[in-house]
C-alpha cells in the first residue's frame, strides 16, 4: 500500500513511518523541511505546506501511482509542553489542513483517511476525568481541542472512509497493545496514558482494515 503521510516529522509519525515501512508499505511524507526526516527505502519526503493545495496536490502527484490512503499525524503546537503554553499554531491549523486534504482526495480518487485526533474532543469530553477537564477547557489546549472538533465535523461529512483516533495522554515509551474504549473513551479511567509508538501502530492497522472506517475510537494502554 502506498500512503501520504502528513505530520510525518513529528513523534508520533516518525514511529508510523518507522512501522509502516517495515510492514512493506511505500510513503511519502509532505514536510515543511525535508531535513527533518531521515532517508529511508520506500520513503519519498516531499517540501511543501500542508495548508497550500498546490504542496499538497505535488505530494500527491510525485508518485507513480496515488497513494491508497492518507496519514495525518500532525499536531496544533505550543511554545512548551505546558498545557498552559500560549499556542504557536494558527488557531484553525487542523481543520484547515483537513479541508485542503478532502479536497484532494476528493480529487484524485483517494478514498481512506485516518487522522490522530485527540481524546477529549466532542462526545468523548464528558468521560474525560473532571479535573483534567478543567484544564482541556480553561488552558491553552482549549484551543486544540477547538480546532480538533473543526477537524471531526469536516471529516465526518466528507464521504471519505474515514478514522479519527482518538488516543489518551501521549508519553515516549515503548509501543504496547493498546485498548479500545468504544468511540467516546467510556471507563478509560482518570489519568490514561499511551505511548506514540503504540498510537503509530494502531493507526497502521486502522490502514489495513475497514474495521474502524466511521469510527472515532479511544485508544489506552
Amino acid at each position: 500500500m502506498h500512503l501520504l503521510i502528513i505530520g510525518g516529522s513529528g513523534r508520533t509519525g516518525k514511529f508510523f513511518i518507522e512501522e509502516s515501512l517495515q510492514k512493506g508499505h511505500t510513503i511519502t511524507a509532505l514536510v515543511r523541511k525535508t531535513s527533518s526526516l531521515s532517508p529511508a527505502g520506500g520513503l519519498a519526503i516531499v517540501q511543501g505546506s500542508c495548508l497550500d493545495a498546490k504542496d499538497v496536490e505535488t505530494a500527491i502527484e510525485s508518485s507513480p501511482t496515488p497513494p491508497s490512503a492518507v496519514v495525518v499525524t500532525l499536531a496544533s503546537l505550543r511554545k512548551t509542553e505546558s498545557p498552559f503554553s500560549k499556542p504557536v499554531s494558527s488557531p484553525t491549523m487542523m481543520t484547515d489542513t483537513h479541508r485542503v486534504l478532502i479536497a484532494a482526495m476528493k480529487t484524485h480518487g483517494i478514498k481512506k483517511l485516518v487522522t490522530m485526533s485527540v481524546f477529549g474532543v466532542g462526545d468523548s469530553h464528558p468521560f474525560v476525568f473532571f479535573p483534567t477537564r478543567l484544564v482541556l477547557d480553561y488552558s491553552g489546549t482549549s484551543v486544540a481541542i477547538k480546532d480538533h472538533a473543526g477537524l471531526e465535523k469536516l471529516v465526518r461529512s466528507s464521504g471519505l472512509d474515514w478514522t479519527l483516533v482518538r488516543p489518551v495522554m501521549l508519553t515516549d515509551g515503548e509501543r504496547n497493545g493498546v485498548k479500545v474504549f468504544g468511540n467516546q473513551g467510556k471507563g478509560v479511567g482518570s489519568v490514561p496514558k499511551v505511548s506514540r509508538a503504540s498510537v503509530a501502530g494502531f493507526m497502521v492497522g486502522c490502514l489495513e482494515t475497514d474495521r474502524w472506517n466511521g469510527n472515532t475510537p479511544v485508544i489506552a494502554e
